[in-house]
């Protein structure tokens, strides 16, 4: 049984989210407060950068935006003019203009979200992600209800391996909507991997509760019971409720034919596993069948199962262990 993973890659979203939410509403003439000539040639500067911009002349508009800078020093014009240097390719000179940005405004959301793009488009994703962070964090604080930004964060921590704060999003996101069996689902197989096998088997009960066709959790908790021996009958039972809502699924029936391994029901398990096998091409269920097949005493289909596990995936030492066990 494998259990549903996050995606590894979602930064899309934050384009559509960053147009929803808006960039910073502060104009140029906003931003400055100095004396009225040096405002004038200021603004005169950066207004005719604006309208080359508008017509495409990009290298104009940053000569023009250059100007401005020196009789302003205004976040505003080193935005424009990382965008700038960013639309000409030149990451470095956009990296440098968009830190500027920030001795003025820290959290300004445009800067964050050009700098992701850049950091991304450089293959420094640590970097990238940071700045995703920033922006999130920034967006749930202003709408601490968005369910739906905390669980980008959730998903942008889990990429990064960082459970503990993916965890504390979706418990965010629980203690907001304390019904929804998805998110008990994500949550229990967060804690899962943090190897709190208990919670896991709390909120996936939690789940069914809630929602008694959540046929991933339906499985889930049943596997669980049959890992740790405990509970076969309802496991069996927990794993043909799921069957019967997705009877093709081989999980799901890799699942049931390792609760009949764990009762001694060899035949049937074998039944079962060799569907989940037809199925689906996964090292678990070639372990699980090379299991079965050594119980009942056919050691040359044991180590062809174990072998195809291991050619799946090469760092499995139990499995090696039981390969080099049969002579």
């Amino acid at each position: 049984m494998k259990f549903r993973k996050f995606p590894q890659y979602f930064f899309g979203f934050i384009l559509s989210l960053f147009l929803v939410v808006g960039g910073q509403s502060s104009s140029f003439a906003e931003s400055v407060d100095a004396d009225q000539e040096r405002v004038a040639h200021a603004l005169a500067a950066y207004t005719m950068g604006v309208i080359h911009d508008f017509m495409g002349n990009t290298p104009s508009a940053i000569e023009e935006f250059h100007k401005a800078a020196k009789y302003q020093d205004s976040y505003v014009i080193h935005l424009r003019l990382g965008a700038d240097y960013a639309r000409l390719g030149k990451l470095d000179e956009s990296i440098a203009e968009l830190q500027k940005v920030f001795l003025q405004d820290q959290k300004n959301a445009q800067a964050h979200y050009l700098l992701a793009l850049i950091y991304s488009t450089q293959k420094k994703f640590d970097l990238a992600a940071k700045e995703y962070e920033i922006l999130l964090t920034t967006f749930s604080e202003a709408d601490p209800k968005n369910v739906e930004i905390y669980g980008y964060l959730a998903q942008l921590y889990y990429s990064q391996k960082d459970y503990p704060k993916a965890i504390q999003q979706f418990e965010r996101i629980l203690s907001l909507n304390p019904m929804d069996a998805d998110v008990m689902f994500l949550l229990g197989s967060l804690y899962l991997e943090t190897g709190n096998k208990e919670k896991a088997m709390e909120l996936f009960s939690r789940a069914i509760t809630a929602n008694p066709e959540h046929d991933t959790c339906l499985n889930s908790l049943g596997y669980l019971y049959a890992e740790d021996g405990k509970n076969l009958d309802e496991a069996q039972q927990l794993i043909e409720r799921a069957l019967k809502i997705d009877p093709d699924n081989g999980a799901y029936l890799d699942s049931l034919g390792w609760v009949h391994y764990k009762k001694g029901q060899y035949a049937e398990a074998l039944r079962y596993l060799k569907k989940a096998g037809s199925l689906l091409d996964d090292p678990v269920i070639y372990e699980h069948l090379g299991d079965v097949y050594f119980q009942l005493g056919q050691p040359d289909e044991a180590k062809q199962s174990w072998t195809k596990s291991l050619d799946l995936m090469p760092d499995q030492e139990s499995v090696r262990t039981k390969l080099n066990s049969v002579d």
